[in-house]
């Protein structure tokens, strides 16, 4: 009885972890989507990734207007580097 118990616990925590990680999945799931739709062509996770990469690049290079010249400078480059990978995995 306590062995059944025990795999029957087993199978339902699998079975959780498994749902809860397949719930997770689907947001980037949807963005990836979305990007093969507004490219025209499909794209795989590695280049979802290097997209959002390339937009909080953008985001912390063009927000931050008031912030040290130096920190600037270096969110620009991270903007710079991302976008040539975008291009890169893209193309």
């Amino acid at each position: 009885m306590e062995k059944n118990l025990s795999l029957q616990t087993k199978i339902n925590v699998i079975a959780l972890l498994s749902s809860v990680a397949e719930c997770l999945h689907q947001p980037f799931e949807l963005l990836r989507q979305y990007y093969a739709h507004v490219l025209e062509r499909p794209i795989n996770n590695r280049q979802m990734w290097l997209l959002i990469n390339a937009q909080a690049a953008f985001l912390f290079a063009a927000f931050p207007t008031d912030g040290p010249l130096l920190l600037r400078t270096i969110c620009c480059a991270w903007f710079l580097h991302a976008v040539v990978l975008c291009k890169r995995s893209l193309s």
